[in-house]
Parts: C-alpha cells; structure tokens; sequence
C-alpha cells in the first residue's frame, strides 16, 4: 500500500502540494462523469494527496476535452464541515494563492464525505 506524505500543518502541506500540481507537466485530464458511488476522485494516486493529522488533502489541476482549466482542492477528516474546510481552503491557498473577495468556487460534499472545492484555474479555456 502506498503511504501520503504527512505534514504538520496545512500550509506546509499546501507549499509541497502545490508546487507539484501547479507544474502543468503534472495536470490532470479531467475524467468524464462517474456512474453514482464511483470513486473517480480524489486522484487515486497518492502523490496528489497529503495529510495533516487526521486531515486528508488531496489537490489537482484538472484539463477537461474543450480545454477548461479546473483547480480542484479537497478535504476529509472526521466531523469535517464545509465551513471548517473553507477555512482550511484558505489556509491552504494563503502563501500562493489568496482568496480574493467575490472569488467564486464550488462547493460539493460527496458519497464518501470528502468536501470539494473547485474554480476555473485559467482565465479563458487553453488554445491548442
């Protein structure tokens, strides 16, 4: 079984996570839509998730087919609510990219309580 990196707060987790999925080398292609209950993310694979504690993050940077950029950021721990993983979020993001007022992300809580968020990366879609 292959083990996640451990760190001891969500910033350094963030500052190790971060650089690794912002390389665009390390860009996910977007899976197409999973049948109800089907694990398609978090990325199975382990070097797109970190762990603070009993606080799993797991990150990527996601390519769909019309070339849509999307960053996408979760989170799971026990008793994890949206509103303590949005201050998570904000921790995480703070040393690279802040929160900015009116900065729009989804919000989604999946079958397995991981809690999402996710915001297009890039302005305009990439050009081929």
């Amino acid at each position: 079984m292959l083990s996640i990196q451990e760190h001891g707060t969500v910033e350094e987790a963030s500052s190790n996570l971060l650089d690794f999925i912002l390389i665009p080398d390390n860009w996910l292609e977007q899976a197409p839509p999973q049948p109800e209950g089907s694990a398609a993310w978090p990325a199975s694979d382990t070097q797109y998730q970190r762990r603070v504690g009993p606080l799993r993050i797991c990150a990527s940077v996601d390519v769909a087919p019309s070339l849509d950029v999307t960053l996408h950021i979760a989170f799971r721990a026990p008793g994890l609510t949206p509103i303590k993983a949005a201050d998570h979020l904000e921790s995480f993001l703070k040393q690279r990219l802040p929160l900015t007022p009116n900065s729009e992300w989804q919000v989604e809580v999946d079958d397995r309580r991981w809690i999402h968020f996710s915001r297009r990366y890039a302005g305009t879609h990439l050009l081929a």
